[in-house]
């Protein structure tokens, strides 16, 4: 990511940081990582994105004493609040704040391998690849520091409608000038994620849609008030901003409208496609 993408999206998660944990769906997703990870005792662990810890504590309760596990995310808010639960939990767990899609310059050093550095058994990147500008070349990235043979990445992009907000954010921000810090666009497909895997030369083990972990139903009368507590948020203020808000209002109703076609509804359920990857011995 360039300087000016790190910025918005460390902002965007030092915010949230003290809430996080009280969305379900994220905590639901961390345990269900632990499973779809399939991990052992004595395995060593690499959580990328690893926000509050979620995965990572899991990881480490399974992974014991023997296990390494080491926690990367670039916002410094979300790994206060990672190290704050680990150190409660007296677990012994790395945490570094760090650009996910390029992980040079860390130094893992809690177990040496041949080259010097430290290999894992296991990598994981929950709910963070869509924020990547070039997925391929950071999978690519990950790879380098995963064992040969058995190693194995497991990461996940949300379904295609199951963010609405998101997504009419997404296609309204051109007509006012503004980016958004998620690629959405790359993922409309189970196939998609299918695709870097194999480009990065990974072998597919798997790909799943999961359960819904939440749902939500929309209505048209509500759309402006939709609009109004989005950019209360972190992840949408920018289009709060008042020199375009109420530009940016009008264009999100209109979007929703468009979406929810004649009977003024959209039904969203938060769901996602969940890839399991393995490098090649």
């Amino acid at each position: 990511m360039t300087q000016s993408q790190l910025d918005v999206v460390k902002s965007m998660y030092d915010e949230r940081s003290e809430q996080y944990d009280e969305n379900d769906v994220h905590v639901r997703q961390a345990r269900d990582y632990i499973a779809w990870a399939d991990l052992k005792n004595g395995e060593n662990v690499l959580d990328l994105a690893c926000g509050t810890g979620l995965v990572a504590i899991g990881a480490k309760q399974v992974t014991g004493s023997s296990g390494c596990v080491v926690g990367v995310d670039i916002s410094e808010g979300m790994l206060n609040v990672a190290r704050r639960k680990a150190q409660a939990a007296g677990l012994d767990i790395a945490f570094f704040n760090h650009d996910v899609s390029d992980l040079t310059g860390l130094e893992f050093v809690p177990q040496a391998s041949e080259d010097g550095g430290l290999l894992f058994d296991v990598i994981t990147c929950a709910s963070a690849l869509i924020l990547l500008p070039d997925p391929l070349q950071a999978v690519k990235n990950w790879k380098a520091v995963l064992r040969p043979g058995r190693g194995r990445l497991i990461t996940d992009v949300q379904t295609k409608d199951a963010n609405v907000v998101m997504n009419i954010f997404s296609a309204v921000a051109p007509q006012v000038g503004e980016t958004v810090p998620w690629h959405s666009h790359l993922w409309q497909s189970q196939q998609a994620l299918a695709a870097l895997m194999a480009d990065a030369g990974f072998r597919v083990e798997r790909v799943f849609e999961t359960e819904a972990y939440a749902r939500a139903q929309y209505h048209l009368d509500a759309a402006a008030q939709l609009f109004d507590k989005a950019v209360s948020k972190a992840m949408f203020k920018d289009f709060g901003r008042a020199e375009i808000r109420e530009r940016a209002k009008e264009l999100f109703v209109r979007k929703f409208a468009e979406v929810a076609g004649p009977k003024g509804i959209i039904e969203e359920e938060t769901r996602y496609w969940v890839i399991v990857a393995t490098k090649p011995g």
